[in-house]
């Protein structure tokens, strides 16, 4: 296996899956260790008297309402997936009735979670798909489809459908296998339910990779990054999903709709591109067709240090308009620079050599002109050795005109091995009073570092004391996508009105500047408002109007995306 750093192995059972929190069990922060570190330096930044426990609510205490579907109902769905393939105890009607966003943990933490489903089921093949979607169309029953659940904008929302009595969610993670394999086209069709290390590892042993790696990518499945048009880290090389995609089987409540398996066709509107981006409202997404790609013969990750954001800015722009091949081009401001940094010095004895280092360092980057603004860029290349080292080469030029220097490789190779990781440090923070939560936009060159200040700005000022940054994800020939995280101490009596506030605030701040409302996390039901304000009035009405033929009874995630 190439990318040694994938874990293969994550035990995905239902139980082993934490209900009110980032991942599996038996997976942790890295860092763990060091937490009482990383509190003390929140503490300091968000000038905090001292640190309060917030300890989450047991499973147990959790207010859950009795199950609305009837006798009969859980007696013929159980008829259609089997007796063990439908659920509807505590664990499983909690665990799928929220995703992973910080909105969403905060509630169940505190056990402010309103709506729950009333049942999941767990269907093995599409017949049973379209059997379960022919029982809720006929007995008003809402249908939320389920896959990793790592949604973080309220995709998996529990919201009941007009006139509807009942909930169910259906996870698709029981749909994992190998359909067909094509080394000739270089394609291959999994069934949706596949979670990404699978698929990645399954593709590995034949020597063939993905190259789709989002940082969801240890709890996310195939279907759930087509529906919500995921971007992996290295898509400069693979592209987006939805350029990754081939072909799709999307089942729907009026009959199943198979996109044809050609590189390209004039046949009218792309089904792919519809398909890819619903999220649930049309139709279960049951078998994607992907383009796959021999694994690379090496490669070569690592950082460099700019002076500043609009020189790193620039570099990117060039890289990509001079068309130089590259699989990443990863960007920190100076505050997400100096997070690093810091998380970095952890654990590290603070001897005299130490210091005597950091010392030198600070000096020599003065003397070529790089103080606290500095920002860094960490590159990926795939490939043959040969297109590895012309486009190093090509970079080179590109960052010594700029006045970057080189970091060296160790940058690249620490974060490959725990950019999985990082979202493990929220489940912590949130045991302390403290929040964590991220954003994303893209735009145009010429906005991007106005767009980067003003996110930043509505951000800070929206929750005071808080820490903003930004990264540089994915990039473009015309543009790229800046990725906000902002840590925050939160609010001890309205943490929930905390957080619309700051939601609302950077939303309006992309919006004011015709950016949209997600470059791959999707719209859900958090991004909705602002996502029909940019879309207008015909074209929610069309979207609309498309799902009324293949979902004539609104059963299918209703009151998301475009839905009235």
């Amino acid at each position: 296996m190439f990318y040694h750093e994938l874990n293969s192995k994550i035990d995905y059972s239902r139980s082993n899956l934490r209900w009110n929190a980032w991942g599996a069990n038996d997976q942790d922060f890295g860092r763990k260790a060091q937490m009482p570190e990383i509190l003390k330096l929140l503490q300091r930044e968000f000038k905090l008297d001292s640190i309060r426990e917030t300890p989450a609510v047991s499973l147990d205490n959790i207010k859950l309402p009795n199950t609305k579907l009837s006798p009969n109902d859980i007696k013929n769905l159980s008829a259609i997936v089997g007796k063990n393939n439908f659920k509807n105890d505590r664990y499983e009607r909690v665990f799928h009735s929220a995703g992973r966003s910080y909105y969403d943990v905060l509630r169940l933490h505190f056990n402010n979670l309103k709506a729950f489903v009333d049942g999941v089921v767990y269907p093995k093949k599409d017949a049973e798909i379209i059997k379960i979607l022919e029982y809720c169309s006929k007995n008003k029953i809402t249908v939320i489809p389920f896959g990793g659940g790592s949604s973080v904008v309220g995709g998996v929302e529990v919201i009941k459908g007009k006139g509807q009595k009942a909930v169910l969610s259906l996870d698709m993670t029981e749909m994992t296998e190998l359909v067909s394999f094509d080394p000739i086209s270089m394609t291959a069709t999994f069934q949706a339910g596949i979670y990404g290390p699978k698929l990645e590892y399954g593709l590995n042993l034949k020597g063939y990779t993905l190259g789709h790696f989002p940082q969801s990518f240890e709890y996310s499945t195939l279907g759930g990054w087509v529906a919500a048009r995921s971007a992996g880290q290295q898509s400069n090389r693979y592209g987006k999903i939805e350029e990754i995609l081939s072909s799709v089987k999307l089942i729907s409540p009026n009959g199943t709709v198979e996109t044809l398996r050609a590189p390209a066709a004039s046949i009218g509107p792309d089904w792919n591109q519809i398909i890819a981006g619903s999220e649930g409202l049309l139709g279960i997404i049951s078998e994607v067709t992907i383009k796959i790609h021999k694994i690379p013969e090496t490669r070569k990750y690592f950082g460099l240090v700019f002076p500043d954001l609009l020189s790193s800015i620039n570099f990117i722009r060039k890289a990509n308009q001079e068309e130089i091949k590259t699989s990443m081009l990863r960007l920190s401001d100076a505050n997400e620079t100096r997070l690093y940094e810091y998380l970095g010095e952890l654990g590290k004895k603070n001897t005299p050599i130490r210091k005597f280092k950091r010392f030198l360092q600070n000096s020599y980057l003065k003397s070529v002109g790089i103080g606290e603004n500095k920002c860094v860029v960490l590159v990926g290349l795939d490939g043959s050795r040969q297109e590895v080292d012309r486009s190093f080469e090509g970079l080179k030029r590109l960052w010594k005109k700029s006045g970057a220097i080189f970091a060296g490789e160790k940058l690249g190779q620490n974060w490959i091995h725990s950019r999985y990781n990082m979202p493990f440090l929220r489940n912590h923070v949130m045991q302390y009073g403290m929040g964590v939560d991220t954003m994303e936009t893209s735009s145009t060159y010429d906005k991007l570092e106005d767009l980067h200040k003003a996110g930043i700005e509505s951000l800070q000022n929206s929750i005071p004391g808080s820490i903003a940054m930004c990264h540089l994800s994915h990039s473009y020939h015309e543009g790229a996508c800046l990725y906000y995280t902002i840590l925050f101490p939160m609010d001890a009596k309205k943490p929930e009105e905390q957080w619309f506030k700051m939601k609302r605030s950077v939303s309006d701040t992309f919006t004011s500047f015709k950016a949209p409302i997600s470059h791959h996390h999707g719209v859900g039901f958090d991004h909705k408002k602002w996502y029909e304000s940019s879309l207008g009035k015909p074209g929610v009405e069309a979207l609309n109007g498309l799902k009324k033929v293949l979902d004539q009874k609104e059963i299918l995630n209703p009151g998301k995306l475009f839905h009235s």
